[in-house]
């Protein structure tokens, strides 16, 4: 019994053991508040409204690209400020950076209100205000990140994970009754929840505003430097998940395209489980990266975890599929149970994909950038020329996602000298 008492006590007194728990816990918390909200949008508002729904956050999705862009340069950066004790720098590209995100949003603003009515008309969606509205959640949702960047550079994991969760408990809670107003309700009440979390981040952030503000070491250079492949590398990623529930929108019937809705909704658990590692790993190796320490054998543990999880997660879609759908969604998206096996191999090629991209812009490797576009680009061609069905579609990402592995792989052996 002491025995098993000493190696908790150890493996609990890790670390990264004990980060990776604590982000876990959160990450599942928040995960399933995630999945109560599609579940409940997907039987409240149907196989349509549900498939309007999912195009219009897909959208969402591309336009969080800056906002993880933004994210990771700021993690970084803000990891080597704290690995070398500097938080009056902390404090000063914070602030540069919110600032910087404001003025942007608000020069776009007029961009998206006149390409509104072509956006909705692509989707089939009849009101161009949606489309603004989904902006402007993203708005509010890129000050929240940022904020949230600071919190997990200086690795204070149990305020990103409750903030987390709060988030999605007051955008499920806020949603449910907004339902009786449709699709409309449904994002009012997304925004209102959005302003609410934005509010709440700046109570941990209390040991940030009170430091004095200092000249910062980091250049623009040096971030620009970082930035620009970062954002192609978030671009191709974020394509690969995202842009191809909007092709299904535009080339399927929409009970075909709320039926794949269910399935993307159901194969991101593959990915949500399994990326918790990659959200701890980041900040730890970049702040590895600064004191110059050795990661190779963190990278190796991640990569094994990521795979293990996301493959049994995908075992149980094989076995288990129809009743997992009949539960979780209803008998309107029984469609969907041929294919779920197989679109759960996706997510786990994807999930193994991202990792490998956490551990490369971490090291500060950003010449990786072409795999994960290039994989973008021929999803979208190969998706265009061959969508006979939804299993076509799935084959395409299955095809797609093991490319992106295959090349990330390769770039990682051929700059392992780099990267250990």
């Amino acid at each position: 019994m002491k025995k098993i008492q000493a190696l908790v006590k150890k493996y609990s007194s890790h670390a990264l053991a004990r980060d990776s728990a604590i982000m876990f816990a959160g990450s599942m918390g928040a995960n399933v508040a995630s999945y109560f909200y599609h579940l409940l949008m997907g039987r409240l508002l149907g196989p349509v409204g549900y498939g309007e729904l999912s195009s219009l956050l897909s959208i969402f999705y591309i336009f969080t690209v800056p906002l993880n862009v933004g994210s990771l340069v700021l993690i970084k950066f803000i990891s080597e400020c704290k690995a070398h004790g500097e938080i009056g720098q902390a404090k000063t590209l914070f602030l540069k950076v919110t600032k910087a995100a404001i003025i942007c949003c608000a020069l776009l603003f007029p961009v998206i209100a006149v390409t509104s009515p072509w956006v909705t008309g692509y989707l089939h969606i009849a009101s161009p205000v949606m489309f603004v509205i989904v902006y402007t959640i993203f708005v509010f949702s890129l000050l929240t990140v940022i904020m949230a960047s600071v919190l997990q550079g200086y690795q204070k994991f149990v305020w990103v994970s409750v903030l987390g969760v709060g988030a999605v408990a007051i955008k499920l809670i806020l949603s449910v009754p907004a339902v009786h107003f449709h699709l409309m309700g449904v994002l009012l009440a997304t925004l209102i929840a959005v302003i609410i979390s934005y509010g709440l981040n700046f109570l941990p952030l209390r040991f940030l505003f009170q430091a004095k503000e200092l000249a910062m070491k980091i250049t623009k250079w040096d971030a620009i430097k970082f930035a620009v492949p970062t954002l192609f590398v978030t671009l191709g990623m974020t394509s690969l998940y995202s842009t191809d529930m909007i092709l299904v929108r535009h080339y399927f019937s929409s009970i075909d395209a709320g039926v794949y809705a269910s399935l993307a909704v159901l194969g991101k658990i593959i990915f949500y489980a399994s990326s918790i590692l990659a959200i701890v790993f980041y900040p730890i190796l970049a702040e590895r990266t600064a004191k110059k320490q050795p990661t190779d054998a963190i990278v190796l543990i991640g990569l094994a975890s990521v795979t293990i999880i996301s493959t049994i997660i995908t075992i149980g879609y094989f076995v288990f599929p129809t009743i997992i759908i009949h539960l979780l969604f209803g008998n309107s998206y029984t469609g969907g149970s041929s294919v779920l096996g197989i679109f759960g191999i996706f997510l786990v090629l994807y999930s193994i994909g991202n990792m490998f991209t956490t551990t490369f812009l971490a090291r500060g490797v950003t010449k990786v950038w072409i795999v994960p576009v290039f994989c973008a680009v021929l999803q979208i061609i190969g998706i265009m020329i061959f969508h006979i069905d939804i299993k076509s579609v799935i084959t395409i990402n299955i095809a797609v996602s093991a490319l992106l592995v295959i090349g990330l792989a390769w770039y990682y052996l051929v700059d392992r000298k780099k990267i250990v």
